[in-house]
């Protein structure tokens, strides 16, 4: 039935229109969830004539939050004046929070038509956290000046949502909201607006801030995740600027989660002067007696990766090559990783250094540093492991490893 009037609700008599919207209504209010769900998605076949009886529906069963939530879902699906208050008064008046959460929903869906209900709704204290989550789905800068109206709102929730919204536009009406975002007492909030400065940094600078200076105390955040965001935040900035202040930070002892997330900023960068940093943060050994940690072989795990990351320069192969010489210890693992990146690189003056690891007794480290070669330039690293093979002055290892390649070639 539902399908042959969606199909051709023209040719259909009003009286037999308006007997199947009862029927379908009636299924809606008594069937089972089920039921009710399969008979939702016909309703709006009815059109706008549907709309009166679903909200006599709401007003009808109050003690129904089940129908509550089907209906409030279904008038979501109307861009209609009527829809909008219906879903307004529904999150205002009901007390169960799932109904509350759908009206919500819905009322974003509808989108900018719902704008000036939802900045009216703002008013009520109980549903406000809905409200601003429902505003910060609309895609329109017409929710930006009825958010600032709470960005001091009592609930660090409410803040926290309104500053991670407000950072999506370019407007410098926003500004004074990030930079109170970076006094909040509360973590996430100050981890919103240093992530919105670095969002922004064009705007800010615009109007006369520097993002770097603005982010960097934060690395010294008494919350470890608000230090992380800063680093992340300085690493999209992207500057050389922004990178001493990374370096600066990381030269001080600091939680080893907090290394980590600034060498992955400093990937991030992928330029010359981040680079330069990895260096200085690579774990070195000062003599063979010194005990090498597992914190020292994470962190060189992260350079590494962090080297491979993003737009690899030529200063970068000549640091994995370094890095290579220079291990906190002898590691298979760092030994693939260095020889996949090096190939990732695409620089030929790595080739001498994939050669050398082929000596290498491990079939695994031989097999990362042939591919690697191949990744290179397959030709040219090929025409050197036959000479290699031919001249007896190699060392055996080497030999030996220049064989294997050229059997697995």
């Amino acid at each position: 039935m539902f399908k042959q009037f969606g199909e051709n609700n023209s040719d259909i008599h009003p009286r037999t229109a308006v007997s199947e919207l009862a029927s379908v209504l009636t299924e809606l209010e008594q069937g089972d969830f089920a039921s009710r769900w399969e008979t939702a998605k016909h309703i709006p076949d009815f059109g706008d004539s549907a709309i009166a009886c679903l909200i006599d529906l709401l007003d009808k069963n109050v003690e129904d939050p089940e129908l509550q939530w089907f209906v409030a879902r279904i008038l979501g699906q109307y861009h209609h004046a009527d829809a909008v208050m219906a879903l307004a008064q529904l999150l205002q008046n009901t007390e169960d929070d799932d109904v509350a959460e759908i009206a919500a929903q819905m009322l974003a869906q509808i989108g900018p038509q719902a704008i000036d209900t939802l900045a009216t709704l703002l008013e009520s204290q109980p549903s406000r956290m809905l409200v601003v989550s429902a505003l910060s789905q609309i895609q329109d800068a017409a929710i930006v000046p009825i958010l600032l109206t709470v960005v001091m709102d009592e609930n660090a929730s409410v803040r926290r949502q309104v500053i991670e919204t407000l950072s999506r536009f370019h407007h410098a009406q926003i500004i004074p909201a990030l930079l109170q975002g970076l006094a909040d007492l509360n973590a996430q909030v100050r981890q919103v607006a240093i992530a919105g400065i670095s969002y922004r940094a064009h705007l800010l600078q615009e109007q006369g801030h520097d993002p770097v200076t603005l982010i960097q105390p934060f690395l010294k955040d008494l919350d470890i995740q608000v230090c992380q965001t800063a680093a992340l935040a300085l690493g999209r900035l992207g500057t050389n600027v922004a990178a001493q202040a990374l370096r600066t930070a990381s030269a001080e002892k600091i939680p080893i989660p907090l290394k980590l997330t600034i060498v992955q900023a400093l990937g991030q960068m992928g330029n010359d002067q981040s680079v330069q940093v990895l260096q200085k943060l690579w774990p070195q050994r000062k003599s063979s007696l010194q005990v090498v940690d597992e914190e020292d072989q994470t962190l060189a795990a992260a350079i590494i990766n962090a080297l491979a990351l993003n737009r690899p320069t030529d200063q970068s192969t000549q640091v994995l090559i370094h890095c290579l010489h220079h291990q906190p210890m002898s590691d298979l693992a760092l030994q693939k990783s260095i020889a996949s990146a090096l190939g990732q690189s695409g620089d030929l003056q790595a080739i001498p250094e994939l050669i050398q690891l082929l000596g290498t007794p491990d079939m695994g480290v031989r097999l990362h540093a042939i591919a690697a070669l191949k990744q290179i330039a397959a030709e040219e690293s090929y025409s050197k492991l036959q000479a290699l093979a031919a001249d007896n002055t190699v060392e055996k290892e080497v030999r030996d490893g220049v064989a294997i390649a050229l059997q697995e070639w």
